[in-house]
């Protein structure tokens, strides 16, 4: 059986847990957090947007970022998160992975994800179940791993160990 390696977030919080099988129970492996998650946006800013006065007119004009601060910090923490799943995932060559997090989320981390990593994703559970107690959280995500089939848990367990032999 495939063991898998589970990674549940959201903008505050991310938690990586380990799977040893398709019907174990969830146990804890790491946690992320967060701390510009939780903040208003003018807590992360040091002033208001700057300003400057029009060469033509007498009228002052705002320079707003492309980005606010908040999406940026966002970034930053989805960033560390999927260079530490990377990470984790490289030692881990025998177990998939699954996402757990909101659509947006989940587009973000397979973005940055490296293409081996993402190669080892098996499902996606594209909805924010941070929240959950764990007894519910384990039982979603084993209905999830129900769905993946053994053919493809099979191809991300690592090299086989039988090898084919051609027939004439």
């Amino acid at each position: 059986m495939t063991a898998f390696r589970v990674l549940v977030a959201d903008k505050v919080k991310a938690q990586l847990y380990d799977l040893p099988s398709r019907r174990g129970r969830l146990r804890a492996v790491e946690a992320f957090v967060n701390p510009a998650g939780m903040q208003p946006e003018r807590a992360l800013a040091s002033g208001p947007a700057g300003r400057m006065a029009s060469g033509t007119s007498s009228r002052r004009q705002t320079f707003e970022p492309k980005h606010t601060i908040r999406e940026h910090a966002d970034e930053v923490f989805v960033k560390q998160v999927a260079a530490a799943v990377a990470a984790d995932v490289g030692r881990n060559e025998d177990k998939a992975l699954i996402l757990v997090a909101a659509p947006r989320l989940v587009a973000a981390y397979r973005r940055l994800l490296p293409g081996k990593v993402r190669e080892r994703i098996a499902a996606e559970i594209r909805s924010d179940l941070t929240k959950l107690p764990m007894l519910e959280l384990n039982r979603r995500v084993r209905a999830a791993v129900g769905t993946v089939p053994i053919a493809v848990s099979d191809r991300l367990s690592g090299p086989a160990t039988r090898r084919r032999t051609r027939r004439s």
